[in-house]
């Protein structure tokens, strides 16, 4: 089992596929750090000139030379500019497509225990990467090559100057080792109550009916009010990281400011220093100071970067379903056949099974009813079925081959499915027919909406097929939401149909149309169906009733008199 990968080595990773560009926005820093430089340099020079009265053509060459070098470090600085936009443009563009392939393979029994939409907000803190890691590839380069080459540039005055280089480089080691990993600690506790504050809020909207209707009205106040008082607390105590770390800078600036007068003062008058050179040393230094008040200025940024890292790998890294090599073929003469075999399945964190020594087997084509108690684990049976579960125990064998064998891609193209939990999503109501399938024949899908009484609620819209769907099915009613999910389901027929209660709530000519389609016209199509109509179960090949322990199967239906038979 591999270890936790910590925050700086997720940054270094994200780093090495962008290398080829922060490796240019470096150069461009160290040839910006140079230049700047440079210009006290030159005008150490000019005041050299100015003392001894001497005008000449050197003069106007000198100032040229530095006026150049300004124009020529900000356009190095737009070349960093454009190398920076173009990484925070590939950051967004690798991290979304990136969740969404990750999304739909994600392994259900990893994210049970989270609520999904509220997790996917941590998307948002690529935004936060981009900008925060924009700014220190900006500064970060520039401040640390002007302190480098500064501190180089000083030791050639005087020696003296060496120490000041050195005492630097504690000062800066020490504020990170004593207070960085404490920094990054209260900022990962501040997004995550951050989060928490966010994913209350959106519970609220998600459930406003409820909040709304609420006895205690405070309720939500209550809730909120304890979520932002840790996220407070949390951020209070970031703060003072920053702030020890910001007066540490200060209490340097000061001593080194005082220091580097009195001593460049002593070598001035003891004529180790002229006047060109005491100027130019105290430019350097401010700029070294100025350097550094930008590094540690900017440890909020390194904080942000790193959370936002770590953030954004809570949904990376989630553990996906893995899918075997086999590819299922398609059959238009013959559904699929299903066999299990003493299969025992509990959710993770439950203490009891939800299937518990099931065996049975299917037939291909034939059409099924599954009846059982509640919490006898009907709706689990259809999605190990999906393949949407695979640490099952005992054997579920699909055309006499472990399920777990196939491509799951394979399987889910031949697979209709309709399962609680299945929703509308923001789009036509063609996208969410059809769900990016482009094979699809359009006189079949009107056949469909036929068949299911679709063609009722869609006679209702101006745009027919174009019609704008909502997210959730928001302002559809229910029965069309279920009709679309069926529909859904059928189209481009598939050998397997695995359906829950697909007709609850429909008309009576409607539920009557539907049986009739899943159980006369689905010949080369294996169903089964999850309903307590005992009318339907009678016209079935068979009835599987789960049981708290095991099933039982019958022919027909018990209910009806001389209708049932055990098998």
């Amino acid at each position: 089992m591999t270890g936790k990968t910590s925050p700086i080595a997720r940054i270094l990773n994200l780093v090495k596929l962008e290398r080829k560009e922060i490796s240019a926005v470096y150069f461009y820093a160290i040839m910006n750090g140079l230049i700047l430089l440079a210009i006290p340099v030159g005008i150490q020079a000019l005041i050299g000139f100015a003392q001894t009265n001497t005008a000449s053509a050197s003069i106007v060459v000198l100032i040229v030379l530095i006026v150049s070098s300004v124009f020529i470090a900000g356009v190095l600085q737009i070349k960093q500019m454009q190398l920076t936009e173009k990484i925070q443009q590939k950051i967004f563009v690798r991290y979304s497509f990136e969740i969404a392939k990750k999304i739909p393979a994600l392994k259900l029994s990893a994210v049970d225990n989270y609520y999904l939409p509220e997790l996917i907000n941590r998307f948002f803190d690529i935004v936060t990467l981009q900008k925060k890691l924009a700014k220190l590839l900006l500064a970060f380069p520039l401040a640390i090559i002007q302190i480098t080459f500064g501190l180089l540039l000083l030791a050639f005055y005087h020696p003296v100057f060496i120490a000041f280089g050195v005492l630097l480089i504690l000062i800066i080691y020490s504020i990170l080792f004593f207070s960085g990993t404490k920094g990054l600690e209260t900022s990962l506790q501040e997004s995550a109550y951050k989060y928490k504050v966010a994913g209350w809020l959106e519970e609220m909207a998600r459930i406003i009916r409820s909040v709304k209707f609420a006895k205690s009205t405070d309720f939500h106040l209550h809730k909120t009010d304890e979520y932002v008082t840790r996220y407070l607390n949390a951020r209070t105590s970031h703060f003072k990281i920053l702030e020890l770390q910001f007066k540490t800078l200060i209490g340097f600036k000061t001593l080194v400011t005082f220091a580097m007068l009195v001593v460049g003062t002593y070598l001035l008058l003891n004529q180790q220093l002229n006047v060109g050179q005491f100027i130019a040393a105290e430019i350097v230094i401010l700029t070294i100071i100025g350097s550094v008040e930008k590094l540690i200025g900017n440890l909020d940024s390194v904080y942000d970067v790193l959370t936002s890292v770590e953030k954004i790998e809570k949904i990376t890294d989630k553990e996906t379903e893995t899918s075997g090599s086999m590819l299922l073929a398609s059959n238009t003469t013959n559904g699929l056949s299903i066999a299990l075999q003493q299969v025992f399945f509990r959710y993770a964190g439950a203490t009891t099974q939800t299937l518990n020594n099931i065996s049975f087997t299917v037939a291909a084509n034939e059409k099924v009813c599954i009846q059982g108690d509640e919490g006898t684990g009907k709706s689990t049976l259809l999605r190990l079925l999906a393949g949407s579960y695979s640490d099952f125990e005992g054997a579920v064998l699909i055309n006499d081959l472990p399920i777990n064998n196939y491509d799951l891609q394979s399987l889910r193209q031949q697979t209709g499915v309709v399962i609680s939990q299945q929703d509308i999503f923001e789009g036509t109501l063609m996208d969410n027919i059809c769900m990016g399938l482009e094979d699809v024949d359009l006189q079949e899908i009107i056949s469909l909406c036929n068949k299911t009484g679709l063609t009722s609620f869609i006679s209702t819209l101006k745009n027919g097929f174009d019609t704008p769907l909502f997210a959730a099915g928001r302002k559809l009613p229910a029965h069309a939401v279920k009709k679309i999910l069926l529909v859904r389901a059928l189209i481009n027929k598939p050998q397997l149909l695995l359906l829950e209660e697909p007709w609850i709530g429909l008309e009576e000519q409607h539920q009557q149309q539907i049986k009739q389609l899943l159980l006369t016209e689905m010949n080369s199509t294996t169903v089964l169906v999850i309903t307590r109509d005992e009318a339907f179960a009678s016209t079935c090949d068979k009835t599987i009733i789960l049981k708290e322990t095991g099933c039982h199967i019958i022919k027909g239906n018990p209910q009806i008199p001389g209708g049932g038979e055990d098998l």
